[in-house]
C-alpha cells in the first residue's frame, strides 16, 4: 500500500512582492514551488532550507505557513498522495538571475511576475489562485485528479 509522503515548499517572493521564484525546466513548460519532501525529525521549515541549499546554494529565510496542499493524483497507472506544508519565504540573494539545479542541469528556478504564473501549468495546482489572491489566513488546497 502506498503511503501519503509529507513535502515542503517555499513561496519565494521579491521585496515588492511583484516576483515569484518558480521552479521549471529549461524549456518553461511548468511552473512549481522549489521544495522537497521532509526527512524524519525535520520541520518543515529546516526542509525547505535544506533543499533550496542542496539543489540550488540558495540560501532563505523561511516564514509563516501560507497553506496546506493536499494532492491525491492518478498518471500513468500510478497513484500518489502529497501533503505539502507551503511557507512565505523570501530570498537573502538579492539578484534576480536564474538558478541550475546542482544535480539536473535540465531544471532551474527563475523570477516571474506573479501576474503571468497562470501562463503555465503551476503546480501544486490551485496555488496560484492562492497567490494572486494575496490571502492571509492559512489555506487548505485539496486537489484529486486522474492524468491517464
Amino acid at each position: 500500500m502506498n503511503k501519503p509522503l509529507l513535502r515542503a515548499e517555499g513561496i519565494i517572493v521579491n521585496e515588492g512582492k511583484t516576483k515569484i521564484l518558480v521552479q521549471c525546466d529549461l524549456d518553461e513548460s511548468f511552473y512549481r514551488l522549489p521544495g522537497g519532501s521532509i526527512e524524519f525529525g525535520e520541520t518543515a521549515e529546516e526542509a525547505i532550507k535544506r533543499e533550496l541549499i542542496e539543489e540550488f546554494d540558495l540560501d532563505l529565510d523561511v516564514g509563516e505557513l501560507a497553506c496546506i496542499n493536499e494532492s491525491i493524483v492518478q498518471y500513468d497507472g500510478k497513484k500518489r498522495h502529497d501533503c505539502t506544508l507551503i511557507h512565505w519565504c523570501s530570498s537573502f540573494n538579492k539578484n534576480e538571475n536564474e538558478f541550475i539545479h546542482k544535480e539536473n542541469p535540465k531544471i532551474k528556478l527563475i523570477w516571474r511576475a506573479i501576474h503571468h504564473l497562470n501562463e503555465r501549468p503551476f503546480y501544486p495546482e490551485g496555488i496560484s489562485d492562492f497567490i494572486t489572491a494575496n490571502q492571509k489566513s492559512i489555506s487548505h488546497i485539496k486537489v484529486k485528479k486522474n492524468y491517464d
